[in-house]
């Protein structure tokens, strides 16, 4: 991980804004001479895909976890080589400070030399009983060989003194009993979330410097105060493009693209009632300098994404999926946008039991699939769970056979999340 650049990144499971805002900011701060990268926490989706295509871009890199790893601590020392002779192990235990000395042979490892064969191997020699090489006095003993990737925090520290770093057979380094974590944490920005649970993993052992989004405030911490930016706009993307014009700077024809895209995509090109006046306005200026037809790209990006012919059942209700906490409780959310409900609802029953099989093995209260219909401007809300009750209470009419039609819904944020968690409370 690195130290200087900041890292820029979206939620899980990521949609359009959470991709294309953490890119667009990362530009920004590296136009005003702060080096930042944007990284993200999944795989870019099929209208994500369309996007990144249509505009050029490379895929950020996906990244599920802040957590220290050996490889971040371990000391690349070099192991000697199993024809090394004696003088040259005495020379590598001096300059390393190490006990345990790592060999390989033909570049793989094969094992350490511990110091009672060493002594016994050196006690040999001064005898004249022989003298050993490196390879003959190393064996694989019980001391641990550490993964690089292995999370710091779960190193078991068996005993003191240094343990080999290998990778398959590849000797890597040794990483000493007694390393810590770097003081200097990986700095990140959040952008287009703010809870816990739709965080990359392991932020504890990185610093929150910066949150940008449009959500409502779901309860995040930082162990530092920091720069907050939250407006209430339909997309994250909406925000970083007026922050360009804030600093005056140019936005290049590319960001403009992405940035477009994700304001198209969360207002489903200004039908959803999140879509507020500055979300159109931003939008017709970004369309003119990305160069594109608001209306005509719009609707092919949409298009591109609402092809779910080939998505398993799993995949669908992993759609856009995101953690909401309420009363002690943790649900899931999906949504995915379609150009025909129908054809996605012929698989209802298969669906459902996706959900169930997504709500059990994670430990949901309950999961619900938003499938959305972008011409109808309406939502067939499906879920898995005991919640008929909470379903009934937060929109108003009887569920049947686990779902409950919404009219003039589009928005997960505005029309599902917000009588979902109230009903829950």
């Amino acid at each position: 991980m690195s130290e200087k650049v900041i890292f820029v990144t979206g939620h899980k499971s990521p949609d359009t804004d959470s991709f294309c805002s953490a890119l667009g900011y990362a530009n920004l701060k590296n136009q005003l001479g702060i080096p930042a990268r944007a990284i993200c926490a999944g795989p870019a989706n099929k209208e994500t895909t369309f996007v990144l295509n249509h505009f050029g871009v490379e895929h950020p890199e996906i990244v599920t976890s802040f957590a220290v790893r050996i490889k971040d601590v371990m000391e690349a020392v070099p192991a000697v080589d199993a024809d090394a002779d004696l003088k040259a192990v005495l020379a590598w235990r001096r300059e390393h400070d190490m006990n345990r000395i790592p060999v390989v042979k033909d570049g793989k490892y094969i094992g350490l030399i511990m110091p009672k064969k060493l002594i016994d191997a050196l006690e040999n020699a001064w005898e004249g009983k022989g003298a050993a090489k490196a390879g003959d006095i190393a064996s694989a003993t019980k001391c641990q060989i550490i993964s690089p990737d292995l999370k710091l925090r779960e190193f078991d520290r068996g005993h003191t003194g240094a343990y080999p770093v290998v990778d398959g057979d590849t000797y890597l380094g040794m990483v000493r009993a007694g390393v810590e974590a770097p003081k200097d944490k990986q700095k990140v920005i959040l952008i287009d979330h703010n809870e816990k649970v739709q965080i990359i993993d392991d932020i504890e052992d990185a610093e929150i410097i910066e949150n940008i989004d449009h959500h409502r405030i779901g309860g995040l911490t930082t162990e530092n105060p920091i720069f907050i930016h939250y407006e209430p706009v339909g997309c994250s993307c909406t925000i970083v493009a007026n922050m360009y014009w804030q600093y005056n700077q140019e936005i290049p024809q590319q960001i403009a693209g992405l940035l477009l895209s994700a304001i198209i995509s969360d207002t489903v090109l200004f039908r959803s009632p999140t879509c507020t006046p500055k979300d159109v306005e931003t939008a017709k200026r970004l369309a003119a300098i990305a160069g594109v037809d608001l209306e005509a790209y719009g609707l092919e990006m949409l298009k591109a994404g609402a092809d779910v012919s080939d998505f398993s059942d799993e995949k669908i209700v992993r759609t856009d999926m995101k953690e909401f906490t309420a009363n002690g409780q943790v649900i899931s959310i999906g949504q995915l946008t379609t150009m025909d409900a129908a054809d996605v609802l012929k698989r209802k029953a298969d669906l459902l039991k996706a959900l169930e099989e997504l709500r059990s093995s994670n430990g949901y209260a309950a999961s619900y699939i938003m499938v959305t219909d972008i011409l109808k401007e309406s939502t067939n809300l499906l879920y898995a769970g005991d919640v008929d009750g909470v379903v009934k209470a937060a929109f108003g009419q009887e569920p049947k056979e686990q779902e409950v039609f919404l009219e003039k819904t589009l928005s997960r944020k505005k029309q599902i999340v917000p009588p979902i968690l109230g009903a829950m409370k």
